[in-house]
């Protein structure tokens, strides 16, 4: 192959999958110049929990070795990624997001490390999860834009090691929007799919009928072609949809001319838990749709605004994924998640049933507001400008909890079990932090997303830009 130049920063999974193919660049240069950068700046970052240079280079070169055969695999061939350390990677450390505890070497991989795999892509290693806040001699994963700042929890590294240009695409787990909201807080682009659209198989989760994992990329095109290679059904997985590999890049060049974009006009959507500067970034982006031909529609989704209640209501689902999934001798040296255990086995179950039943009338209504409208669009949750460690913050004068309020707006998606994608909308901040538009779609329309996350994206210049850090 060619020798080249590979500039990481401005690097994209559809900018160079042409030229491995066409064996213009190695995926040996590629991985080398993620190591180099990995190396200079996780201490700066603290982005990942295991970094794997040693494995990384053994798949590149086998990754090269194929390629030159004429044994090209696809637009994931040779291309860094890396994994919330939440997912089981055979062989490879896991740590189930709590570095202070127990390590693991699973025997076997998570279905989503595995389809990566066999797509062909370098493991760069696991990155932080919040669960296990305080990776690095107590010190979490910081945001790439400003290291003073949160990446996004839960899935922090995942946003940190992108946004950096560590790797080219992470995948993270959403049970509130822990995908979305690193997204949101990284300039990224960050798909929770359909509920069970990716195989949870090997996949940390903390509530059995939330959690979702996703990519998190730095373009549309990008999230779809990892969506492409994740979504695909899984016997191991009970929540695992039957149906076949979607095309997920299929409309992503159709534009948005008659596409009904659904605002709310309720206020959690927009003033209760977002900063004015997110407020008006995120207008402004619905008017730039509206601009490329799409029809805005207000809506009322009053009782969505209930929905972190709901998703936090759920404790009982917790201890039922531990039991299912770690011995009891695993478990006692877990200290960090006896709370959790207690607290779901506390939850009387009367009180599990009526948080069922409040699901129940918000899917109801975002069911009813889709009968109107094809895409639903309002600010991605986030922790906008909030420190890397604080525990509280400030919104339009009032002091509320820092991490949580993401899943204020996140929420509604985890709860209805619809895919939403967040796309970068501007910045605040004297222009300096990256503010994100979340879309919701109905079941299994991601490709719709992908289409009008898309035109706004190549309307505007935010995925263009890349943090200063070097």
């Amino acid at each position: 192959m060619a020798t080249t130049q590979v500039d990481l920063v401005n690097a994209t999974i559809a900018d160079l999958a042409p030229r491995i193919a066409k064996k213009e660049i190695s995926p040996v240069e590629i991985t080398e110049a993620a190591i180099e950068r990995t190396e200079h700046l996780q201490p700066v970052l603290f982005s990942f929990t295991t970094f794997t240079p040693e494995y990384a280079m053994a798949r590149a070169k086998a990754a090269e070795r194929e390629i030159m055969k004429g044994r090209y695999r696809g637009p994931f061939h040779g291309i860094p990624y890396t994994l919330k350390d939440v997912v089981a990677t055979s062989g490879i450390r896991t740590t189930w997001g709590n570095p202070k505890g127990v390590d693991y070497e699973p025997t076997e991989s998570a279905t989503v490390h595995q389809l990566l795999e066999d797509a062909g892509g370098i493991l760069m290693g696991k990155v932080v999860s919040e669960i296990g806040r305080g990776s690095h001699n107590a010190v979490g994963a910081r945001n790439a834009w400003d290291s003073t700042r949160s990446p996004g929890t839960s899935s922090s590294g995942s946003g940190s090691a992108t946004a950096a240009s560590l790797c080219l695409a992470s995948i993270g787990t959403d049970t509130g929007g822990s995908v979305r909201h690193p997204g949101s807080n990284s300039n990224l682009v960050a798909m929770r799919g359909t509920f069970g659209r990716v195989s949870r198989f090997g996949v940390w989760a903390s509530s059995w009928s939330q959690d979702q994992a996703g990519p998190i990329t730095k373009t549309v095109e990008d999230n779809a072609i990892m969506l492409d290679i994740l979504g695909r059904f899984d016997p191991r997985d009970p929540v695992s949809i039957v149906e076949p590999p979607y095309e997920h890049r299929a409309m992503l060049r159709d534009g948005v001319k008659g596409i009904r974009i659904g605002v709310p006009v309720d206020d959690w959507a927009w003033k209760t838990y977002a900063t004015e500067e997110e407020e008006e970034v995120c207008r402004r982006a619905v008017s730039k749709l509206a601009e490329l031909g799409a029809h805005i529609i207000e809506i009322e989704l009053p009782r969505s605004g209930e929905s972190r209640s709901n998703v936090m209501s759920l404790a009982a689902e917790g201890p039922v994924y531990i039991f299912d999934h770690f011995t009891k001798e695993q478990i006692n040296e877990w200290p960090d998640h006896h709370d959790v255990i207690e607290n779901g086995q506390k939850q009387p179950f009367v009180d599990y049933l009526h948080a069922l039943q409040a699901r129940a009338f918000i899917k109801q209504e975002v069911n009813l507001a889709f009968q109107q409208v094809d895409v639903i669009a309002f600010p991605t949750g986030s922790t906008y400008g909030d420190a890397w460690d604080a525990s509280t913050t400030v919104i339009r004068g009032r002091t509320i909890p820092a991490r949580s309020r993401a899943v204020y707006r996140n929420g509604m998606a985890s709860v209805c079990g619809i895919p939403a994608v967040s796309v970068p909308a501007g910045f605040g901040h004297n222009d300096q932090w990256p503010i994100g538009l979340m879309l919701h779609g109905r079941p299994l329309e991601e490709p719709l997303l992908y289409r009008v996350a898309y035109a706004h994206e190549q309307a505007t210049p935010w995925h263009l830009r890349q943090p200063a850090i070097s």
